[in-house]
């Protein structure tokens, strides 16, 4: 009988870690969508806070406002879609370019000149 208990033991310690799992990486929102604000009530959210919005979108079950601060600053902001506090918000530098944007800046040509064919003596 302990013969076939320890060899159990291990399957079940995996089928828990497994379904545990999900858990672990679960979403930053676990809102019941009933309890959401509305999106008009988070563009007002966003007007009180002085921010211009460029993009609302829901991810990973929280909504997610890309736009201006009230300093013209580039940020990104998750929120909670019952509360609209503020879970995490990020600073954008405008120097910083996105991975879609294929505009480099245009390296100057060096200052070389072209190499003579004819030898000196």
């Amino acid at each position: 009988m302990r013969a076939i208990m320890k060899r159990q033991l291990p399957l079940a310690t995996l089928c828990l870690a497994l379904a545990a799992a999900p858990a672990l990486a679960g979403k930053d929102c676990d809102v019941p969508v009933q309890r959401w604000q509305s999106r008009d009530a988070v563009l007002q959210y966003a007007a009180r806070q002085g921010w211009q919005v460029q993009r609302l979108k829901i991810d990973d079950g929280c909504y997610e406002i890309r736009g201006r601060d009230a300093q013209g600053r580039a940020f990104k902001a998750k929120l909670d879609p019952e509360t609209l506090n503020v879970l995490k918000m990020k600073q954008r530098d405008d120097q910083e370019r996105s991975p879609h944007d294929k505009r480099g800046k245009a390296t100057p040509a060096p200052d070389v000149a072209p190499a003579s064919s004819a030898a000196t003596k």
